[in-house]
């Protein structure tokens, strides 16, 4: 293998974050995946003409740990029940905080989440943890707010949306229900409103959020729009004053 390999699962290679994968909506029997490592382009077009099979998967338990990480083994919840309810006949247990690998997680994290199919054609996507369950037979869950990659946000016209920023992500309304095991880690996300000019990479690594996508209209959305109910409002808000929390220069300008 060339020496340039890159983990796609490291908090800083935001710089360069890959095309999404949809974040999974099925809950399916739990196994273990593993992190995907790409040695480069060339070889990471060959990779995704030809996925794994189920022997494969076998053979690669015996790889080197330098080229794969298992993630998300045996998560469980942390705490107290909050609050109960009920999916079909299966009751569910709420939770704040959930933990996998030895990592705690909680409300409001935002992570990075493993392609639901081990296949090498297909890369993490990014969600904000909004729920956490599990039910009576310990099966974890997360229900994720979604980002959506420029490469997979769709025109209405036809086509897909650009961007001029490799590391920028659309926020979105849109939610989605996926294994807690499928946690590969945190990340974090920078929401830039029109006036604020985008961190140095350098400084403040990370992903960044200047539009809001609806996957229904298939149509971009300012970040600031006045057009949104006003608990879409506030909820964007927040998480923009999160960001200029973080970033010493803009702290003066709060109030703007």
């Amino acid at each position: 293998m060339s020496n340039n390999r890159r983990f796609l699962a490291s908090d800083d290679d935001a710089n360069s974050p890959p095309p999404a994968a949809a974040v999974a909506g099925s809950v399916e029997s739990k196994k273990k995946r593993k992190l995907i490592v790409y040695d480069d382009e060339e070889e990471e077009a060959n990779q995704a003409s030809s996925p794994l099979n189920n022997e494969s998967e076998e053979e690669d338990e015996s790889e080197s740990e330098d080229d794969n990480e298992e993630v998300g083994d045996d998560a469980k919840p942390i705490g107290k029940v909050v609050r109960v309810s009920w999916k079909g006949k299966s009751r569910r247990n709420h939770f704040k905080r959930f933990e996998a690998d030895g990592i705690c997680y909680e409300l409001e994290d935002t992570v990075l989440v493993s392609p639901e199919e081990y296949s090498m054609n297909l890369r993490p996507s990014v969600a904000i943890i909004r729920d956490i369950t599990a039910t009576d037979n310990g099966i974890v869950t997360v229900t994720g707010q979604r980002f959506y990659w420029p490469q997979m946000a769709e025109k209405e016209a036809g086509g897909n949306w650009e961007s001029g920023e490799a590391r920028e992500l659309f926020y979105s309304f849109d939610k989605s229900e996926f294994r807690a095991d499928n946690v590969m880690h945190k990340c974090r996300v920078y929401f830039i409103p029109p006036n604020k000019k985008i961190p140095s990479s350098k400084e403040h690594p990370g992903f960044i959020v200047r539009k809001i996508y609806n996957a229904k209209s298939k149509k971009l959305f300012e970040l600031l729009d006045t057009g949104y109910e006003d608990s879409r409002k506030h909820e964007i808000d927040v998480l923009v004053r999160k960001t200029i929390t973080r970033i010493p220069d803009w702290e003066d300008e709060i109030g703007s």
